[in-house]
């Protein structure tokens, strides 16, 4: 998977991608629930962090969108999926191509989704690119596993892990491990957090981590460059 510029110019905004994140661009009624559900589980084993746009309450269109754009742009990646023709899918999917974020289509197979097709069909704009096709939720999960293996930040992750622990006991090393992905997605949605906020919400975690452990790991994490921590009474946590 090819690893996208950290920095990129639109109009006078200039945006820097957060490592792991993931943007996912989904229909809403039927397909996002599975993905919801599918995301949960992927976060126990794998560093990335999905993010799915949604309307807030007395959100209007243009600032809905001006989300979506700013999300996209801070993305290493893009996924969407075309099941039932959706065409806010294929405007993110067209603004991702203008701005060659990285990014892959998914579309359900199911006979269901293919009813719902027949009335509402893949928009041509993505009639013709490569599509990740899948039946069942279980198929998708597989798919979003893999491609959770195969990102980036994903075998930096799991090289840390490997060279960082190799001579601790099974049990240290799936404790290590489950904080180590705590820690990252502590920083789930803007890539970085108040250091002050990390630690609390790890102390209070039912695995009861020490302060000692979760600062230790910060700074195994930091000098391996899966994280940077800045010192000082605002310090913070960020991915990178």
């Amino acid at each position: 998977m090819a690893k996208r510029k950290h920095t990129r110019r639109v109009s006078t905004t200039r945006y820097a991608a957060i490592p792991n994140q993931v943007f996912l661009g989904v229909p809403w009624k039927t397909v996002r629930p599975k993905y919801e559900r599918i995301i949960e589980k992927l976060k126990r084993s794998y560093p990335i962090a999905f993010v799915i746009v949604g309307r807030d309450q007395n959100q209007d269109a243009d600032d809905l969108l001006e989300v979506i754009k700013e999300r996209l742009l801070t993305s290493s990646y893009a996924i969407f999926d075309a099941t039932g023709g959706n065409a806010n899918v294929s405007l993110e999917f067209g603004f991702a191509d203008a701005n060659d974020i990285p990014r892959a289509l998914y579309l359900s197979i199911h006979r269901a989704s293919k009813r719902a097709s027949k009335e509402s069909p893949i928009i041509a704009d993505l009639a013709g690119k490569k599509q990740n096709r899948y039946a069942q939720e279980e198929a998708l999960e597989k798919l979003l596993r893999q491609f959770c293996q195969n990102h980036a930040y994903t075998k930096r992750f799991e090289q840390f892990l490997t060279t960082s622990f190799r001579h601790k006991s099974q049990g240290d090393k799936r404790r290590l491990r489950s904080l180590a992905l705590k820690i990252v997605h502590q920083l789930d949605g803007d890539g970085r957090a108040r250091r002050a906020d990390v630690v609390q919400n790890l102390q209070a975690d039912p695995s009861h981590y020490r302060r000692t452990e979760i600062d230790d790991m910060i700074l195994r994490m930091h000098r391996k460059g899966l994280v940077e921590s800045v010192q000082g009474p605002y310090s913070t946590v960020t991915v990178v």
